[in-house]
């Protein structure tokens, strides 16, 4: 073999030398780029799996607080129905905290006939009630007289009030009910009515107490403003976990029959709050000593923000 045989496989083996190096780096390369891929993957699921457990205990945490406030809601309706109590519960909105399995829940019961009627409420109750919201007084007249329409059973027109063709002219799917609100949303669909009036007044109105006045007794300080002038100290929604209050002193004899709203507020576990209102109607001599009548979850904010 000479010399240049020799230098000629020197040649071939650098170059196979060269071409398994470049392999080599080749592999490295794509076996860092497969483990930066399995560890974003690694990092998504393991966030996924985080967010979900969050979730799941979220839920969880809501569901306990949820059968607490239930829990609330049946109490209440035992201490309505109870006679012969030393001390009988309010039934003006005042905060009672209960404590039910070691978990402090607020409750606070309303006699219906201490709020604003939609179905039975004078022209000259509703336009007050009205006035303390706010709004010019021109479109005040307008939907006190369209509430009147929506609730009343012929096709005459109050003098600001609307109609069935007045509801096509608007452009709308529905016309006037010519009947009882079935519900305090359904004041919502009345022509002229501003969300914003309706989300500070629904809190103080019902559709069960059959009243054409509000008995001030039971009345929010809000109504009783409304209505008298009298400023009165607020009564706040359910008391949170910690803040206690008695029920007021008086002896009961019999269970209380009539119509109540009641308020829950359950606080649960990651931060989470359960609040129910329920409209229960108390017959304690009936064959079915309460009724519940509606059910809302969650329960309206009952009093409008300050300022």
């Amino acid at each position: 073999m000479n010399i240049w045989e020799l230098h000629g496989m020197g040649r071939q083996q650098r170059t196979c030398m060269t071409l398994r190096r470049g392999h080599e780096g080749m592999a490295l390369v794509i076996v860092l780029w497969l483990i930066v891929l399995l560890s974003v993957m690694a990092a998504g699921h393991a966030r996924n799996v985080h967010a979900e457990t969050m979730l799941a205990s979220r839920q969880l945490a809501f569901a306990k607080a949820r059968a607490l406030a239930e829990a609330g809601v049946q109490h209440a309706i035992i201490e309505l129905l109870a006679p012969n109590r030393v001390q009988a519960w309010p039934i003006n909105g005042t905060n009672i905290t209960i404590n039910i399995d070691g978990h402090d829940i607020g409750v606070a019961v309303r006699d219906a006939t201490g709020l604003v009627d939609l179905n039975a409420a004078s022209a000259d109750l509703l336009a007050a009630a009205f006035a303390a919201t706010g709004g010019d007084e021109g479109w005040r007249q307008e939907i006190v007289d369209a509430i009147l329409d929506w609730r009343d059973g012929d096709k005459l027109r109050h003098l600001n009030g609307a109609e069935d063709d007045d509801y096509l002219a608007a452009g709308l799917d529905w016309t006037a009910r010519d009947g009882a609100f079935a519900s305090v949303d359904e004041l919502r669909y009345v022509l002229g009515m501003r969300q914003e009036v309706f989300d500070k007044l629904a809190p103080f109105l019902t559709v069960y107490s059959g009243r054409s006045a509000v008995n001030l007794e039971y009345a929010p300080p809000f109504l009783v403003a409304a209505l008298t002038g009298e400023q009165l100290d607020a009564v706040a929604p359910p008391a949170p976990s910690g803040e206690k209050t008695a029920p007021t002193a008086g002896r009961t004899t019999t269970a209380r029959n009539g119509t109540y709203h009641v308020y829950v507020s359950a606080p649960g576990a990651a931060g989470v709050t359960a609040t129910l209102e329920a409209v229960v109607r108390i017959s304690a001599a009936s064959e079915h000593p309460f009724t519940i009548l509606d059910w809302r979850e969650p329960m309206r904010p009952r009093f409008p923000e300050e300022g």
